[in-house]
């Protein structure tokens, strides 16, 4: 394998590269991958580049996509267009271009997949290119994942410099703004190896996704989205959103792994806009990156990659890492091009895994190396590429934004543990009772709304205990309230001890504990009623001796809401306190 880079400037400087002998070198490889990535969205600029290519180079298979920042020689460029020509030995390749039209997300996904699954022959892995500013790319993906196959997939998302406006893929006389470009690379002499890494780190303290639809999350902590960037980082709602805020991208756990989500533009509402999915119910925090994290990451990877040996290099990064990082940048793609031949683009989000577990990446760096055969044999050691944020120079002001960026990020970071563990301590205190340790009476409140919420939803059984001390104003009124206050406490911890995973347990007030127990129906409700009523009358008070308590049980009936089951085990309580107490009543 083989591969040359060139960036060209007009069609007579591409012309000349075509009719070098530099390339005609190369006409007896058995196959050659072309891939363009272009600043420029004209698509007549697009038509002129991949005809004047097929002209001259017939049998080529010719892929590409718009960007946002261009790689080549693994040194950044910008507002240019970049041309990488892979001559392969041995291996072959099979091209899709499918256009997002009238047809379903996933439904295209799942042709791609079944495409892919009819090529007889060895699949070292596939390209993939698209456009996910004018797609549903999660819908997309999960078509893709209905595939058993388990190749590596790789690739990027086409960007616009930041317009957000009119991203492109193309193929060999096909240009489409909602599209995706396939290359499969078929073969058994071709090794593959990809890598990702982040960068980012969390900021804020964690919040919750409370509404959202697709890529576009409506509430975080049932407040609109927008809300959350307005409180941490003031960014106004307007047509540079996106620019502002290309540097504090949402970061999450997702199976095990730390994803980050960049936003796009926000909705009359006060939703966001994002390039990927993020679904209900995940825990966020908004993140920013730290350059001499992504370094000291990138040097680790160099090594990686160094150490398989490659014929060629491909980067797939996102562009919010060129707006973070600026010069600096280089520092984590140059040292790439020391052991192979390095190219790619900035996109819009990176495709990354297999087809059972293919994602849309945001802010991360996608490394793929290439060669064909075993490595080739070398008697050197390797060489040291890691790289620093530079220290030493003659201009003290220079390159110094990176490291100030390090020490404020390590600052908010110190600030949001200490912030979060105080929060920490003071959620506990909301919700708990501190004499007995049990949950408090606003705490049961709200475990009640969610509980009843649930059992509506899913028609599902739900019974509350209400129990009441017997005659404990004696104990107060004879020993004091500090022994008064142990048997509170004793008495709560039979509760506790004793209770299921799922039952919550706590202090409804005074000498009173109430029991929220789903999933539970009347005679094991009573059982367990009973069990407890014995734990009690059989322990031994400190000062007092023997203490008995009252039951009222209730179960949860169609119609009922929050009062009025309470009130039904309120009334089941009198009854056992009419009926003698140390006894338990239902209704």
């Amino acid at each position: 394998m083989k591969h040359l880079s060139y960036s060209v400037k007009n069609i007579n400087e591409l012309e000349e590269i075509l009719s070098s002998s530099e390339i005609k070198a190369q006409a007896n490889f058995s196959s050659i991958l072309i891939q363009v990535f272009s600043a420029d969205t004209d698509e007549k600029w697009i038509e002129k580049v991949t005809t004047s290519i097929s002209k001259q180079l017939p049998q080529a298979v010719i892929v590409g996509a718009t960007t946002v920042g261009e790689v080549i020689f693994g040194k950044t460029y910008t507002s240019s267009t970049v041309i990488g020509f892979s001559f392969f030995d041995t291996t072959t390749l099979h091209v899709i271009s499918k256009e997002f039209d009238n047809t379903k997300e996933f439904d295209t996904g799942k042709v791609i997949a079944s495409e892919i699954s009819t090529i007889d022959e060895h699949i070292a892995g596939v390209l993939l290119l698209s456009t996910p500013l004018s797609i549903d790319v999660a819908s997309f993906l999960e078509g893709i994942k209905t595939s058993e196959s388990s190749y590596p997939i790789f690739g990027g998302g086409a960007g616009d410099y930041a317009s957000m406006n009119n991203s492109l893929v193309f193929s060999k006389q096909w240009i489409k703004s909602k599209g995706a470009v396939v290359v499969v690379f078929l073969g058994k002499e071709l090794q593959i190896d990809y890598r990702t890494y982040l960068g980012w780190k969390p900021l804020s303290q964690e919040m919750t996704i409370t509404k959202a639809d697709g890529m576009l999350v409506k509430t975080i902590d049932n407040r609109p989205a927008f809300e959350v960037y307005d409180k941490y980082l003031g960014l106004p709602n307007d047509e540079n959103f996106f620019l502002n805020v290309l540097e504090f991208p949402i970061l999450l756990q997702r199976d095990g792994k730390e994803l980050a989500r960049v936003p796009v533009f926000v909705d009359e509402e006060g939703g966001i806009q994002f390039v990927a999915d993020i679904n209900e119910g995940e825990k966020i925090r908004i993140g920013y990156g730290d350059p001499e994290l992504i370094i000291n990451d990138s040097a680790q990877i160099h090594q990686l990659v160094q150490t398989f040996q490659p014929e060629a290099i491909f980067l797939y990064t996102c562009g919010c890492r060129r707006f973070l990082m600026q010069e600096l940048v280089e520092l984590e793609t140059a040292p790439f091009q020391e052991v192979a031949p390095t190219f790619g683009f900035y996109t819009y989000g990176e495709f990354f895994g297999t087809p059972s577990n293919l994602q849309l990446l945001n802010s991360t760096m996608l490394i793929v190396s290439f060669r064909e055969g075993e490595g080739k044999a070398s008697n050197n050691t390797l060489s040291k590429i890691v790289k620093e944020i530079p220290e030493d120079t003659s201009d003290p002001y220079l390159n110094k934004h990176g490291r100030i960026i390090s020490r404020l990020v390590h600052f908010v970071e110190a600030v949001t543990s200490e912030l979060a563990e105080k929060n920490g301590e003071l959620n506990q205190l909301y919700v708990t009772d501190q004499l007995t340790g049990l949950y408090n009476r606003h705490k049961l409140d709200e475990v009640l709304i969610y509980e009843f919420d649930r059992v509506q939803r899913y028609k599902a059984s739900l019974g509350v205990i209400i129990l009441d001390i017997d005659h404990f104003k004696q104990v107060n009124d004879t020993h004091g309230h500090q022994v008064g206050d142990d048997v509170l406490s004793n008495i709560s911890n039979i509760l506790q001890n004793n209770a299921r995973k799922s039952d919550t347990v706590g202090r409804w007030g005074g000498e009173e504990f109430l029991i929220i127990c789903p999933e539970s129906d009347l005679k094991g409700l009573i059982q367990y009623a009973e069990k407890l009523r014995k734990l009690i009358e059989g322990f031994s008070f400190d000062k007092v001796g023997h203490k008995t308590s009252s039951f009222g049980l209730a179960m949860y009936q169609e119609g009922d809401t929050i009062e009025t089951i309470i009130s039904k085990a309120d009334k089941a309580l009198y009854k056992a306190k009419n009926n003698g107490r140390n006894r338990v009543e239902s209704v």
